[in-house]
């Protein structure tokens, strides 16, 4: 099976999307149970769209928003209270925010998200058709993702989508730690897939080698050095054994030396 393809005039769209993920991941960000990976500001692919992490609240119950991209709806729950917006309406970010920050306010938690993520008060363009071409191509992405990382041994993340980018991903951590700013992170590798145009996938070991570039990954694939650093797959038709086979040939360049 082959990517479902993304419309070539989706680009509104998919801006309006990364909107509403902004909007909706600013209460886990500021009121979630965060971790050292960052997953909690991050969306999960769900086969009707994507889900925020859980946010407790103070009666027991957990804030939840799905962009739900088979009924066009954002939908923010918590237990069995529910509000919708319909995304057909074109709903603000702002109102979307709102929406989360009523229903925990229902349940006895006052949150105060970033202010900047809800700032947005413009009516979006939502196109349905372009949203269900980018759900199809989602699922086909995280699940090649899911049977890549089965694959992969030690600590992996993801699949999810990055709001601040809008791309899926998955990552892999060392045990290694290296300098990177005033601390140090784990030395890792990011497969994802950024579903601009026809979209392409990305790997990112990092820090990278400089001689990881001498070597081809998989027919169809070239090397990324200005700006960022990393291997990219262009998208369109590509098969899902190909991604697979992406992701774990730039494992196999560069996870031993990011372990040692």
């Amino acid at each position: 099976m082959s990517i479902p393809q993304l419309p070539d005039d989706w680009d509104e769209t998919r801006t309006t999307l990364q909107a509403y993920a902004q909007a909706l991941t600013a209460i886990p960000r500021a009121a979630g149970v965060s971790d050292d990976r960052w997953t909690h500001v991050a969306m999960q692919v769900v086969p009707n769209g994507l889900r925020t992490a859980p946010t407790p609240l103070a009666d027991g119950t957990d804030l939840i928003g799905t962009i739900d991209l088979v009924t066009h709806e954002i939908v923010v729950s918590a237990g069995d209270d529910e509000e919708r917006l319909d995304l057909r309406a074109a709903p603000s970010p702002a109102d979307i925010g709102e929406a989360m920050l009523e229903v925990a306010s229902r349940h006895g938690t006052t949150i105060e998200p970033d202010k900047e993520r809800l700032a947005d008060t413009e009516s979006k363009t939502y196109v349905p058709d372009h949203a269900e071409a980018f759900l199809a191509a989602a699922v086909f992405v995280a699940g090649a993702f899911v049977e890549m990382n089965k694959s992969v041994p030690g600590e992996v993340t993801g699949p999810h989508l990055w709001p601040h980018g809008f791309d899926i991903a998955t990552e892999w951590f060392s045990t290694r730690r290296v300098p990177h700013g005033e601390s140090d992170a784990s030395a890792q590798i990011a497969i994802g897939w950024y579903p601009a145009d026809d979209g392409y996938f990305y790997a990112n070991p990092w820090p990278f080698e400089d001689t990881w570039s001498d070597t081809p990954v998989i027919p169809g694939t070239d090397w990324h050095l200005d700006g960022w650093q990393g291997a990219v797959l262009n998208s369109a038709g590509v098969e899902h054994a190909e991604v697979v086979a992406f992701g774990l040939a730039v494992h196999d360049l560069a996870r031993e030396t990011l372990s040692a």
